[in-house]
């Protein structure tokens, strides 16, 4: 009888993880930071208000920094999961899902780029100030193209349940999802335009609103990510280094061919 072989080995899922735990962290620390400061004393702050002063600034910036990054790797993850899928369906290779895996990458990647802008460049009193509207940008930019690549992947995933690939109930959590983060980011970005000159903009109820919408839909982005928990800790990532110019005399092979242990013990050096 065939032992069964446990695999130790973590996967990608871990990503997903740490991903929500520096992202909550984030959030989480540098409104604690303001508060404990009296940084901010109104109720129900706008995330910006929480770190446009140092020193919970500064660590919010560091930490939202790391987010992005991270960001991109998860982007990276779910875009070769996606085009392995997409090979192996019966059928033949489908174009359509290739488009939207493609098109995934641009909003991922404008996502963590309005990430970083928004840790990089804090909010401040004086909205027509180049720092604060570079802030401004960042935060659209966020939002806009992270609701972006939650839609397309929520297509996607419509997409490969025909494949039976990915199950029905995900791609409902993930529509839902996306349903909840779009129409608060859009509830946000009405309240921002209403309030955006007026002297009472830290008092009124519709900053408030507009305020709270706002971190809903930053935990939006929280459960979107955690959607892709199970899936990603099914799979593991391989770095292949391969010599530029091929050929099997290159010299590059002799370093590329050493054989580790676990992986291959069958391969040896070319010399």
């Amino acid at each position: 009888m065939e032992k069964t072989r446990t695999c130790f080995k973590p996967g990608l899922g871990c990503w997903v993880v740490v991903w929500v735990v520096i992202a909550t962290i984030s959030l989480v620390l540098s409104y604690a930071i303001a508060r404990s400061n009296g940084h901010i004393s109104f109720f129900v702050p706008a995330i910006s208000d929480t770190t446009s002063k140092n020193p919970e600034g500064a660590v919010f910036a560091q930490l939202f920094n790391t987010t992005a990054l991270i960001t991109l790797i998860l982007i990276a993850i779910r875009y070769f999961q996606v085009k392995m899928i997409n090979r192996q369906v019966d059928g033949g290779e489908s174009s359509h899902l290739s488009q939207l895996n493609s098109l995934s990458i641009v909003f991922g990647i404008g996502g963590a780029l309005g990430a970083s802008l928004v840790a990089n460049f804090k909010s401040v009193e004086d909205n027509d100030d180049a720092v604060g509207i570079v802030h401004v940008i960042g935060a659209v930019i966020l939002f806009t193209s992270g609701a972006g690549y939650c839609w397309t992947q929520t297509v996607a995933t419509h997409q490969l349940t025909k494949f039976s690939s990915e199950s029905r109930p995900v791609f409902t959590v993930r529509l839902v999802i996306s349903c909840v983060l779009t129409l608060s980011a859009l509830i946000f970005f009405i309240c921002e335009g209403l309030t955006y000159h007026s002297s009472l903009k830290h008092e009124s109820s519709v900053q408030i609103v507009g305020n709270l919408f706002e971190w809903l839909a930053a935990w939006c982005f929280g459960l979107y990510a955690l959607s892709f928990f199970k899936e990603f800790q099914n799979l593991s990532l391989r770095i292949q280094c391969i010599p530029r110019c091929g050929g099997k005399s290159s010299d590059a092979l002799k370093y590329s061919t050493i054989p580790v242990s676990g992986i291959d013990e069958n391969i040896t050096d070319s010399d």
